[in-house]
């Protein structure tokens, strides 16, 4: 893997060159994409944490925070970003992410020179009705970005291998993250009810086809196996609002307003700092345990520099 590109927020795809020829090199390109680097013994992983009631400005800053620490890479064109559209739930009910916090985030991509913006997504409920409902799919629409059913668009997926899994070997892939130049991960922070909360490293179960198996093995091991694979050039999870109890549908009896957007090239790292937002230490965890075990990410707080910043 070229360290130097994954240290520049890239996802390791692109340090290979063309995601293309990426499939078409299988095992043994998956392999070299999947090995976790480790940290220096002074290194430190950024975490931004940027508080403010106007979610459009919110993520101008991160975007501003994204443009000063790489962007998504050198000649990016289509970037592939991971919302959580999956639920039949209004913005307020905070199921899914924030519509405008997604669509300013792609204006700001197409201003900064992406050319692409695709939003591919496996809901849960009926993707006509939770598409619309949530607020995303008009806001993708707005920008002339397709938003993607992958519950009906199943040709999307492909194989891949998975090196890196203790007992996620090989999952089918929804092919836009393969083919894209860079992939951004913008999930929403909310309780779950198997995996405790859901944020980041979770939301890739909308990537893939096999996730009722990720249930029946063992979630959490599943979840930090497949983030040996996908490595994100950035995440900005949305804690906007968030319930804090029957999840992950909801509607939540307790609805909570953090009015927070985490921003990070670390995923690991994300979430760990979203627990905190439940009360919970990381390592409650056990997808987050299991990853520092793996060696995919920081958990630990004390390794982190975060940043705090007050959005006006």
């Amino acid at each position: 893997m070229n360290m130097d590109a994954e240290n520049r927020g890239i996802h390791p795809l692109s340090a290979m060159g063309d995601r293309r020829q990426f499939v078409k090199l299988g095992v043994a390109a998956t392999a070299a994409m999947a090995v976790p680097g480790a940290l220096a013994a002074d290194e430190k992983v950024d975490v931004w944490v940027l508080h403010g009631k106007d979610n459009r400005k919110l993520m101008q800053k991160a975007m501003e925070i994204v443009q000063q620490n790489g962007w998504f890479g050198k000649d990016v064109n289509t970037v592939a970003l991971k919302v959580n559209a999956a639920w039949a739930r209004t913005p307020e009910e905070g199921a899914n992410t924030d519509p405008e916090l997604v669509g300013t985030f792609i204006s700001e991509a197409q201003k900064g020179g992406v050319g692409k913006v695709v939003l591919p997504e496996f809901p849960c409920n009926n993707a006509r009705i939770a598409f619309e409902r949530s607020g995303i799919l008009p806001v993708a629409n707005a920008h002339r970005c397709e938003m993607i059913d992958l519950k009906k668009n199943k040709k999307s997926f492909r194989p891949v291998q998975i090196p890196g899994g203790k007992k996620l070997k090989e999952e089918q892939v929804a092919g836009e993250f393969l083919d894209a130049d860079a992939i951004v991960n913008i999930p929403v922070a909310k309780h779950h009810s198997s995996a405790k909360m859901t944020a980041a490293m979770k939301n890739w179960m909308g990537v893939v086809a096999g996730r009722r198996t990720w249930h029946k093995t063992d979630l959490h091991q599943c979840i930090a196996d497949f983030s040996t694979f996908v490595k994100p050039s950035w995440t900005l999870i949305d804690a906007t609002r968030c319930m804090m109890d029957r999840g992950p549908q909801g509607p939540a009896k307790v609805l909570k307003h953090p009015h927070l957007l985490i921003v990070s090239k670390d995923q690991v790292a994300a979430d760990s700092y979203v627990s905190s937002i439940f009360q919970k230490s990381p390592y409650e965890i056990k997808y987050l345990k299991y990853a520092e075990e793996m060696g995919i990410g920081v958990v630990n707080h004390d390794h982190m520099n975060i940043h705090r910043i007050e959005v006006g």
